[in-house]
């Protein structure tokens, strides 16, 4: 059995590995897949990987956002420690868990219960990553010193893993002792542009989707954005779980039948907008390391640009979707990364 741990930090994590898992699925039909995570059974059970055993089980804290856009440092902290006070017994149940279903490897993205785990029941792992939780909870150390404890312990179970599968976008990682470039795990869409803009009603006007991931962004009214008649914006409570159900579509789906993405930077949605084709503007998402690496690497993948908050919030984007959707494309992208991934597991196996 193959064991995937996937942290519930928005779903970014999730939906790459899990095109990595189809892709396994793909190469061998006959082989056990468990999916160990406290995400929403929905997003598992549109990822086509029956038979697939769930087993719930919260992995980690990742961060506390107050909204998509805005961390809550000493909430992080506190969470943080009241989930490492029981840390060695997730531990002890995980590993008897994996001895129990005779998992053979476990892949991580990332928690670092997934390594601690597997280091006890003798099971090699592999990571998943652009980025690893050692990292980003000593770079808010500073300013929440309890933090680096969580920092020490992440890079301590990290250090066990066999392999980090690296994707782009990567931070400084280096907890991890060996590495193996895989190149983007991105989604792609299933359903045409046209059949996906008839089934959501888009008209001829540029098309424009706000799309700030699980953790959203309350504050966005739609009222704020009447001004702008040239522009069709699709807001998330337009686009719940029900409604792609109904219409039969996937978020790729709406992703590649807009011309225009607004977000935050993070691997998930500017991997989708590459993945469809879709132009994107960002916006600032706090100190989060994983942010200037976006802004520095996305260009190479797909013409963006940066919004402030204020012109987001205030819906003047106008001028900014002008701009970005005069801009050219880079060179075409290499999308293989699910399927490099997917051949290293098997080959671990």
């Amino acid at each position: 059995m193959l064991v995937a741990y996937l942290s519930g930090h928005g779903f970014g994590h999730a939906t790459r590995t899990l095109e990595v898992l189809r892709a396994v699925r793909a190469r061998r039909p006959e082989l056990p897949i468990a999916v160990a995570s406290a995400l929403p059974e929905w997003l598992l059970a549109r990822a086509g990987l029956e038979p697939v055993r769930l087993r719930r089980v919260e992995c980690d804290v990742g961060l506390v956002q107050h909204d998509a856009l805005r961390i809550d440092e000493a909430a992080t902290a506190l969470r943080c420690r009241a989930f490492e006070e029981g840390f060695e017994a997730r531990v002890a149940e995980e590993a008897a868990f994996l001895a129990r279903a005779k998992a053979r490897l476990v892949l991580g993205d990332v928690p670092p219960l997934a390594f601690a785990a597997a280091s006890r029941a003798g099971v090699p792992a592999l990571a998943l990553a652009n980025f690893s939780w050692d990292a980003i909870y000593r770079h808010l150390a500073p300013r929440q010193p309890a933090l680096m404890a969580s920092a020490e312990l992440a890079a301590r179970a990290y250090a066990s893993a066999e392999l980090l599968l690296e994707l782009p976008f990567a931070c400084e990682m280096p907890a991890f002792a060996r590495r193996r470039p895989v190149g983007l795990v991105a989604r792609r869409p299933r359903v045409p542009r046209a059949e996906a803009r008839r089934r959501l009603g888009l008209d001829g006007r540029t098309s424009v989707l706000l799309s700030f991931g699980g953790i959203g962004l309350p504050g966005l009214s739609p009222a704020e954005f009447g001004g702008e008649k040239d522009l069709r914006y699709l807001f998330p409570g337009e686009l719940g779980e029900e409604r792609l159900a109904r219409l039969g579509l996937e978020y790729p789906d709406v992703v590649g039948a807009v011309e225009v993405v607004v977000t935050k930077p993070g691997y998930g949605i500017v991997t989708d907008a590459v993945g469809a084709g879709t132009r994107l503007l960002y916006t600032d998402r706090g100190d989060f390391p994983e942010y200037p690496v976006m802004v520095r690497e996305m260009p190479r993948y797909l013409p963006c640009l940066h919004v402030t908050h204020a012109e987001v919030a205030q819906g003047r984007l106008a001028r900014a979707v002008e701009r970005v959707l005069a801009l050219p494309w880079p060179e075409a992208p290499d999308l293989a990364g699910a399927e490099r991934a997917a051949e290293l597991l098997l080959a671990r196996l």
